[in-house]
């Protein structure tokens, strides 16, 4: 189940940067400054969603090789066992919710 949930989550972020690629990204910038200003920040947020999907598609493909392998569900930290409720949201996961939140906590 976990394997046809990643595999679905690949084709959609590959099907999205497909999508993205086609939009035309070296149009002539035309219009006053404002427009041209508006026009770059919009770039600029296409080319985050595109790092986002990246580390979104590394991680999925991450999570398919665990499967192959056979340590899939297996925290990267305490190797301690994924539970199936936090899988099944984030099949992707790389770590226990234990240890998730213990990177997620500010230090200081």
């Amino acid at each position: 189940a976990y394997e046809a949930s990643l595999i679905k989550m690949r084709k959609d972020i590959l099907r999205l940067v497909e999508v993205n690629k086609s939009a035309d990204l070296s149009a002539a910038d035309v219009g006053d400054e404002a427009d041209q200003a508006t026009q770059s920040s919009e770039r600029e947020l296409q080319f985050e969603l595109s790092d986002n999907e990246r580390n979104s598609l590394d991680a999925v493909e991450a999570a398919l090789r665990k499967i192959d392998t056979g340590v899939y569900g297996v925290c990267e930290s305490c190797r301690g066992k994924i539970a199936a409720p936090r899988l099944k949201a984030i099949p992707h996961a790389r770590y226990c919710i234990g240890c998730q939140s213990k990177f997620d906590a500010p230090r200081g």
